[in-house]
């Protein structure tokens, strides 16, 4: 299992309308936002390239002026963690 964090910056009253919009993404959580539109966002994924096309569709979402990952981790056994 992949698991990613991102900032995302909703563009300027666009936040309420992006968050419905990432929601909607399977394994894509927001877990806070800003007035302003700034958004913390986890994806979690299978693989590598499930993880890039969610980055990328979460980068394209209308509303959305930017997404940065600031954390990246992969888990080859989640139920065994530490």
């Amino acid at each position: 299992m992949n698991v990613s964090s991102l900032i995302v910056n909703a563009q300027d009253g666009q936040a309420l309308a992006v968050q419905a919009l990432l929601t909607q993404q399977a394994g894509v959580e927001i877990h806070a936002a800003s007035p302003e539109g700034k958004l913390i966002v986890t994806i979690e994924t299978e693989s590598d390239r499930e993880t890039i096309a969610a980055y990328e569709r979460i980068s394209k979402t209308d509303g959305v002026l930017s997404a940065a990952m600031v954390y990246h981790q992969i888990e080859s056994e989640p139920d065994q963690e530490i």
